[in-house]
């Protein structure tokens, strides 16, 4: 959740982000951990994972970067049924020493930025459309859309997230933006608490903009491993995107030209962290890096955007 606004604001640039009040976040001090009770998934929720399973599934084959293909040929993710964290888990750790932890809903920063630097990764058991999700947001005014949560549901954790995992170069890349998340928690430069919590903006902007919603020059090779070509000049890397059939067919349209509802930028990562977003409404922009291997390599070079000091 976002926290109040600070003497360093009007540094950023487009929308504030929406906040939402009455979701319980949950912290290292709190019982976050919840594990998945296979057995007592409702057919109705295997039935809405498999709708939105095979809505999205034609997009993502056609439309998602080779990482993340390779990655879900590899993985117990099932069509017409919740898949099985304790099936997951053991692979994406022997491949790139990934784990999942199964938690109670949203988290602090602090939490999930120390999970991420110890190579786990939070993943929720409740699912879209639900009868759990309706009770558990019955006090909270939201659209329950095919395409938004409130949090992240299982649909977009492990269908949009963790198939990426098996891949070594992402999973590093994703370890170091935990660290660094973790480092500026920490405030290990001993900066007053506005910086730090500008500088943590900085950084949840770049992850925004880069693993939740990001584009890629299409590569013409992965074709090889698509069912059908990719007719775009771009490929998805973004896992928000990609748990979004919504968002993905908004990019198809403006890729194409049929749509200008969006803006498809290069990317610049010192535009990117200054640039703040709108997590309750399909995305104004997306910034396209021309690799996966620039991505990294951009992150590691410019950390110093995200230790700003006043």
């Amino acid at each position: 959740m976002l926290k109040n606004k600070n003497k360093f604001d009007k540094l950023f640039k487009n929308v504030s982000p929406t906040s939402m009040s009455g979701i319980q976040i949950f912290g290292i001090h709190d019982k976050y951990i919840k594990p998945q009770k296979y057995n007592d998934v409702t057919n109705l929720e295997n039935g809405i994972w498999e709708d939105l399973f095979i809505n999205v599934h034609p997009l993502i084959d056609q439309y998602v970067c080779k990482e993340y293909l390779l990655g879900m040929r590899t993985l117990p993710i099932p069509q017409d049924r919740f898949p099985e964290f304790d099936a997951i888990s053991p692979l994406i750790k022997n491949s790139t020493d990934w784990q999942l932890v199964p938690v109670s809903g949203f988290l602090t920063e602090e939490l999930f930025f120390d999970l991420n630097a110890n190579r786990k990764f939070p993943v929720t058991d409740i699912i879209r459309k639900s009868p759990r999700f309706e009770e558990k947001y019955s006090d909270i005014n939201i659209q329950n859309e095919q395409g938004y949560t409130p949090e992240p549901d299982i649909f977009h954790d492990i269908q949009g997230h963790i198939p990426f995992l098996m891949n070594r170069p992402y999973a590093d890349f994703m370890h170091k933006v935990g660290i660094l998340g973790d480092k500026i928690l920490k405030n290990e430069r001993g900066l007053e608490k506005e910086l730090v919590s500008h500088n943590l903006r900085r950084l949840q902007n770049f992850a925004w903009w880069t693993y939740e919603f990001g584009l890629v020059k299409s590569n013409p090779e992965t074709n090889h491993f698509r069912r059908k070509e990719n007719d775009i000049d771009y490929d998805i890397y973004g896992s928000g995107i990609i748990s979004s059939f919504d968002e993905t067919m908004n990019i198809v349209k403006c890729a194409k030209g049929t749509s200008n509802k969006s803006k498809i930028i290069s990317y610049d990562i010192e535009e990117i962290v200054m640039t703040s977003f709108n997590y309750s409404e399909i995305q104004d922009r997306y910034y396209v890096v021309e690799s996966m291997e620039t991505l990294y390599k951009s992150f590691e070079e410019n950390e110093d955007l995200f230790w700003f000091e006043g």
